[in-house]
């Protein structure tokens, strides 16, 4: 099944002299249970695609589906429920409620569903878990490490069950042993559920533990590599392709 469809989506910011196109006619699609991860220079594009695939923005021309409904067009209100029920997002930030416990966090985005109170501590109890957050419940952010606190925001994104789990610069914050363990965790879920993942990242360790990396330049796809071997492989691979596009190559030791 197809999760995500970009047709021809360009995006321009400010006006006649002062145009600048962000995104140029980029297309594009990610199956069902892929692990995909966006790539490129700074100035790519690759948050201003990442945003108007999952809703937070709308692009100037071109169409974006997700799960099979075209979202380019919905009204706010719509957009609001299709991101309730069928998006899952990690900011590099965390965006934690500091006055609740990890717990809270973790079950917030389902405080507005009808679901009965037996299913939200089912998947606590299964999220938890599958994130080592099982002893830090009744913690509060403050007494969180930054690690344990990007395990918590990505627990309260896969909360919903959602059909895409996007994840901007998740590691971004995290030192390597963190880094690593949240890439895990990631895969682990992608692939025991089928999660599809859309992750945009600089770093090649990070990208490394994707199944799929689209690398897009001046707003326009650029090149594509799939993995085929090892981790090991692919995370040369992608190295190589950096150098080939030009800026941003990080080697951290995969």
């Amino acid at each position: 099944m197809r999760m995500v469809e970009v047709k021809q989506v360009s995006k321009n910011f400010g006006a006649r002299a002062t145009l600048v196109r962000a995104l140029n006619n980029l297309s594009f699609k990610i199956d069902r249970g892929e692990f995909v991860g966006i790539m490129g220079p700074s100035g790519a594009g690759k948050t201003t695609l990442l945003n108007i695939v999952s809703t937070i923005d709308q692009p100037t021309t071109g169409q974006v589906f997700l799960a099979g409904q075209e979202i380019t067009h919905l009204s706010e209100s719509e957009l609001a429920s299709f991101r309730r029920d069928q998006i899952g997002f990690i900011f590099q930030d965390f965006n934690l409620l500091t006055a609740l416990t990890v717990r809270e966090n973790i079950i917030f985005p389902l405080t507005l569903t009808k679901l009965p109170t037996s299913e939200i501590e089912t998947r606590l109890a299964y999220f938890s878990e599958q994130l080592a957050l099982t002893t830090l419940l009744n913690r509060y952010p403050n007494e969180l490490s930054i690690g344990q606190k990007q395990r918590v925001s990505a627990a309260r994104a896969l909360m919903t069950k959602p059909q895409v789990l996007f994840a901007d610069e998740p590691t971004g914050s995290l030192d390597s042993k963190s880094a690593t363990e949240l890439l895990q965790y990631l895969a682990t879920i992608n692939l025991e559920d089928e999660t599809t993942i859309m992750m945009v990242t600089h770093d090649a360790f990070t990208a490394s533990y994707c199944n799929r990396i689209l690398f897009i330049k001046d707003g326009a796809f650029f090149s594509e590599v799939v993995r085929s071997g090892t981790r090991q492989k692919f995370f040369n691979q992608i190295i190589d392709m950096q150098a080939a596009i030009g800026g941003g190559v990080m080697q951290r030791d995969s």
